[in-house]
């Protein structure tokens, strides 16, 4: 098992306007988690979440992006040493979030449930 967290605290500070304001998209905290299982030789199975605290979508603080967890699954078939195939899926519960935002009213809205399948060589 994997995980990671982040605690962020920023402040502005300006000498020609108001100071204790939050910079822009700096959620306070972070955390991801991911977590496989080997069901044999050649199978395995994966699961994640990712969670991140509201951030303010501008430097005045007038705005804010909500706070989400995603929740994330892969599976993999290695066909040799050297070939897998991948299956990752994203947004398991078709999560409505935004992970950025260009201006006050411009927030990014992340895709919805997806699904990547790959194939993996080494050589």
């Amino acid at each position: 098992m994997e995980w990671y967290y982040s605690h962020l605290e920023g402040e502005i500070v300006d000498r020609n306007g108001p100071t204790g304001r939050t910079p822009r998209e700096l959620p306070e905290n972070t955390f991801s988690v991911w977590s496989t299982y080997q069901v044999n030789d050649v199978f395995g199975v994966g699961l994640g979440a990712t969670y991140q605290d509201e951030s303010f979508i501008n430097n005045g603080n007038s705005a804010v992006l909500p706070s989400y967890t995603r929740w994330d699954a892969s599976a993999y078939y290695d066909i040799s040493e050297d070939l897998r195939v991948q299956l990752n899926i994203e947004n398991l519960t078709d999560e409505l979030y935004f992970p950025n935002a260009q201006a006050t009213h411009q927030a990014t809205v992340a895709a919805p449930l997806n699904a990547m399948l790959t194939v993996v060589g080494r050589f």
